[in-house]
């Protein structure tokens, strides 16, 4: 019910006009196959226990949560389809390795935005790799908590497995995030919705 009106919120707020153009339709679909592709690429420790990096982050800061949102369903749909993981799961996989990475980016980047000065290096470093490696910590430490509870793994399971790789995760995370961003605000930086020329590089 929660993902029906986050989807549904996504999609009555999106400015639709951004992605009216083909260059904006290319760019969004091919984020989403590139993203697809890296959670296909998943690595598994034991049953129930797997993991891949997200990219909501890079979702998020290039698209706005509107449109990160609905990306961020298709490729939970299309790493269903190609995984172990039932359809049975893909609400509470989408909450968590959806929604939650990117409600967190975008109250990161609206804190940072209110709070701090605008300028590029906090927006590269604080918004893209800082948010990506926290942002996967959170969505982990959410689906360690939640197979727990539900009595999927036992505690021990996952502080030995599980929780011992977050760490090396939250490095990749960030590394993806924040290098893609990078890159992207450096030679196309009309391509994020949440980075303005005249904020942050422009006077500084």
């Amino acid at each position: 019910m929660l993902c029906v009106l986050l989807m549904l919120a996504a999609l009555l707020t999106a400015p639709w006009s951004k992605i009216r153009d083909s260059e904006a339709q290319h760019i969004f679909l091919g984020t989403i196959v590139m993203l697809s592709l890296l959670w296909v690429m998943r690595g598994g420790i034991q049953d129930g226990l797997s993991f891949h990096l997200l990219g909501m982050t890079l979702l998020c800061l290039m698209f706005e949560r509107q449109f990160a949102l609905m990306a961020a369903s298709l490729v939970v749909a299309i790493a269903t389809s190609q995984g172990p993981a039932g359809w049975e799961a893909f609400g509470v996989n989408l909450l968590l390795m959806g929604a939650l990475p990117i409600l967190f980016t975008r109250l990161l980047l609206y804190l940072c935005q209110r709070r701090l000065p605008h300028n590029y290096f906090i927006y590269v470093f604080l918004n893209a790799f800082l948010a990506g490696g926290l942002s996967i910590l959170l969505a982990g430490a959410a689906s360690a908590w939640l197979q727990y509870t539900a009595g999927v793994q036992p505690a021990g399971s996952i502080a030995r497995n599980f929780l011992q790789i977050l760490p090396l995760l939250m490095f990749g995370e960030a590394f993806i995030n924040g290098g893609a961003i990078t890159l992207v605000v450096a030679y196309r930086p009309h391509w994020v919705a949440t980075f303005h020329d005249s904020c942050y590089v422009k006077g500084k």
